[in-house]
């Protein structure tokens, strides 16, 4: 009777599945196999019918073969979430007009490797999907990677429908701005429109946001004034650095440049310092660091060290509750400034202060007149002192920075428009201590084939659609952040510094030696991250049956002395 009853309620919830009744469950840290928020929230909102072709051919080789079926499987939950407003085909391309009609919707045809007995072959066909809506149409064209991919499809989605934000960058001082300096950043924001602005007239209330990155020249009191005119508006601002400038080797000079700094003042305190913080003009150095290629003096030899001035930052749990580092885990952080935190918020019940991002205990502070930078293998450090606050978010209705001197330069539009002292709007401010993490020299351009990112990307794109109130896009992006760093193994650590030392001593043989212990270093690291893949893999399921295993003979023995 038990397995009659089993049976029939098995055939039951087939039969409500084929009807359409089903639930699914994504247990994975970032959902990653399910839509976003964001995702669907566009999907459902579409005005008019949309025409999704999904071209796959049968035979693709590993790892585009597994490929195809999860594309199928995130479009599928597109067409659902839209509530009939999408269509989704799915298409083999085999016969020559099948072909041709995918080639005309912008599909690539690939040429992939594929191993056949004892050779390789080529194995063509196609791996991409088109977008048609209101006579337009757009295509990823070849999808060679599923990560990022969600991320892509919600963006050409977004531009499909013609929704851009609208930010500004602030120009005129020597920046970054999208011209010059932010084209990577901009292509990866292609649901924006970010413009250069000056502050030298009234700034544009309708944007959603206005980008100061690494001003490298002092702003007037007549820009800071209408800077903070902005703020009152319910404008939102974000400060990418600017209490130091980076050495930029003209193309004249020859040989490679050593990287230094020097001290710069921008103003930027003024509007700050009411508001509760201020930027260090002092660089801060961090023990938990990433690595440079520091020049040996054997001709074109390279090896890799320790490099303080970039440190890699981590959030704890609290940190990452914020929307500008959501679900983030670390980022390297590239010559940062200190912020110092000062009383002047205290007590204001109107707006909040959140520190974002810290550097560790083991950081200390670098300065002088010229700031030197060049990769080395020993560090001066006068004394670990951090932590040091590198990240402050802002956000309510704040006191103007300069009360009621915050007038026009005209008369008449004071009167027109008198200064307020007080924002009439809640708005949003975040101060990062770096901007070089966003800048071209730094941040390689998006691949076409996948909006795959690292932290930092994924740390700007949070921080402006924080900025904007757009934080359905971050969750998507929390998607593609990259895991966390693998602390190198001491023995690592050792040989490397044994190579140094070797290098600088002009000892071949002792160099030689180091390098063999270091690849017997890196072996065994390799065999204990295996052991740990293979136990996860395999311990934990053997560790449940030996546990049924033996439960099973418990209950056995029992029955037995029960029949005695």
């Amino acid at each position: 009777m038990f397995l009659l009853v089993l049976g029939a309620a098995l055939v039951l919830l087939n039969v409500l599945g084929a009807f359409g009744a089903n639930a699914r469950l994504d247990t994975t840290e970032v959902n990653a196999f399910s839509l976003s928020t964001g995702s669907k929230k566009l999907a459902k909102g579409l005005e008019d019918q949309m025409e999704i072709h999904a071209y796959f051919s049968e035979e693709l080789p590993p790892p585009f073969n597994a490929m195809g079926q999860y594309v199928r499987d995130l479009l599928a939950e597109y067409r659902d979430a839209s509530g009939g407003k999408i269509t989704l085909k799915l298409i083999s391309p085999k016969t020559d007009e099948e072909k041709q009609a995918a080639e005309k919707d912008g599909i690539q045809r690939t040429a992939d490797q594929k191993l056949e007995a004892d050779s390789f072959g080529v194995q063509e066909g196609y791996r991409g999907v088109s977008f048609h809506y209101m006579g337009d149409s757009k295509a990823i064209g070849r999808i060679d990677t599923t990560a990022g991919l969600e991320y892509e499809i919600t963006q050409l989605i977004k531009q499909m429908v013609g929704v851009k934000t609208k930010i500004g960058v602030l120009g005129g001082h020597e920046g970054a701005v999208p011209s010059k300096g932010l084209g990577s950043l901009k292509e990866y924001m292609p649901s924006y429109d970010m413009a250069e602005v000056q502050a030298t007239a009234e700034i544009d209330p309708a944007l959603k946001a206005l980008l100061i990155v690494h001003p490298t020249t002092p702003l007037t009191d007549e820009e800071l004034r209408r800077i903070d005119q902005y703020v009152m508006q319910g404008g939102s601002l974000a400060i990418f650095g600017g209490g130091i400038k980076l050495n930029e080797p003209s193309q004249e000079q020859q040989g490679p440049q050593d990287p230094s700094a020097v001290p710069i003042d921008t103003g930027l305190n003024k509007l700050l310092e009411k508001w509760g913080v201020t930027i260090d003009s002092r660089i801060v150095a961090d023990a938990q660091c990433g690595r440079a290629r520091m020049p040996t003096q054997i001709p074109g030899l390279q090896i890799p060290v320790p490099y303080p001035p970039v440190p890699i930052v981590s959030f704890d749990e609290e940190q990452r509750k914020h929307p500008a580092m959501f679900r983030m885990n670390q980022i390297g952080f590239p010559y940062p400034n200190r912020l110092a935190l000062n009383d002047n918020l205290k007590g204001d019940k109107e707006v909040k202060t959140t520190v974002l991002i810290r550097s560790t205990q083991q950081s200390w502070l670098m300065e002088g007149d010229t700031i030197d930078l060049k990769a080395r293998d020993r560090w001066e450090v006068p004394g670990y002192n951090g932590p040091y606050t590198l990240g402050v978010a802002i956000e309510g209705k704040l006191p103007s920075a300069f009360g009621s001197t915050a007038a026009s330069d005209s008369p008449e539009a004071e009167k027109a428009a008198p200064a307020l002292e007080r924002g009439v709007k809640p708005a949003r401010i975040l101060v990062l201590g770096t901007g070089y993490f966003i800048r071209d020299e730094f941040l390689p351009k998006p691949e076409r084939s996948s909006q795959a990112m690292g932290g930092a990307v994924a740390l700007a794109l949070n921080a402006i659609d924080w900025l904007t109130q757009d934080n359905d896009l971050i969750e998507i992006r929390a998607k593609n952040i990259e895991d966390p760093m693998l602390e190198v193994p001491q023995a690592v650590k050792e040989t490397e510094a044994t190579i140094r030392e070797a290098v600088d001593q002009q000892d071949q043989g002792k160099a030689e030696a180091a390098f063999e212990k270091r690849k017997g270093a890196i072996k065994e690291w390799d065999a204990r991250k295996n052991a740990y893949r293979w136990g996860n893999t395999l311990a934990i399921p053997g560790a449940f049956a030996l546990f049924g295993l033996v439960r099973w003979r418990i209950r056995a023995a029992r029955k037995a002395n029960l029949a005695l």
